[in-house]
C-alpha cells in the first residue's frame, strides 16, 4: 500500500500569496502608466484663469444679477462669469459646469481667449424635462486644452444648490 505524501498547506498558501502579489504589482504598474499618460510631466504652466464670480442668471435676457454667491436655491438659475482677457493668447481653453453626477451641464469652448471674448457668461443648463436645477454641488472648471484633451485645470469654483 502506497501512502501519499501529505499536502503542504504552507506551500500552497505561499504560492497563492505570490500570485496575489504579482497581480497587485501589475495593477500598480498599469495605474502608473495610465497616470503618466493622462498627467504628463511638464504640463503645468502656472496660468490661472480669472473667474469673476457666480451670479443669478436670467436666461431670457442673458444677463447676470445680484451679488457673487456660492449657494443658490433650486429655483434660481445661475452662471459663472470669466475674464478671458487675463489669459495668454496662445493657449486653447474651455469652461464647463459639472453637476454632482459628473455630467456636463453647461460649457463654452474650446477656443483661444480671443475667440471666447464674447462668451464671458457660462450658464448652467437645467436638465431636459426639469424646471429647476438638481440639488447638490456644481463645479465650474476652466481648463487648458492641448490637442482636444484637457491637460490642466486653470480655474475652479464650487457652488451648492440647496433643496
Amino acid at each position: 500500500m502506497v501512502v501519499a505524501a501529505p499536502i503542504d498547506q504552507v506551500r500552497t498558501l505561499y504560492r497563492t500569496l505570490l500570485v496575489y502579489a504579482a497581480v497587485s504589482i501589475l495593477i500598480l504598474l498599469a495605474g502608473l502608466a495610465e497616470f503618466a499618460y493622462f498627467e504628463p510631466s511638464g504640463q503645468q504652466t502656472g496660468i490661472k484663469a480669472t473667474i469673476v464670480g457666480v451670479y443669478q442668471y436670467d436666461p431670457n435676457t442673458g444677463q447676470l444679477t445680484g451679488p457673487d454667491s456660492n449657494t443658490f436655491p433650486r429655483t434660481v438659475q445661475f452662471a459663472a462669469k470669466v475674464d478671458w482677457s487675463t489669459l495668454p493668447s496662445n493657449i486653447v481653453v474651455d469652461a464647463r459646469w459639472y453637476d454632482g453626477f459628473g455630467n456636463v451641464v453647461g460649457s463654452v469652448g474650446p477656443g483661444t481667449p480671443q475667440e471666447l471674448a464674447g462668451q464671458t457668461i457660462v450658464p448652467v443648463k437645467v436638465p431636459p424635462g426639469f424646471h429647476h436645477n438638481l440639488p447638490g454641488h456644481y463645479v465650474f472648471v476652466v481648463e487648458r486644452d492641448d490637442g482636444g484633451v484637457p491637460v490642466e485645470v486653470i480655474g475652479r469654483r464650487v457652488v451648492q444648490v440647496d433643496r
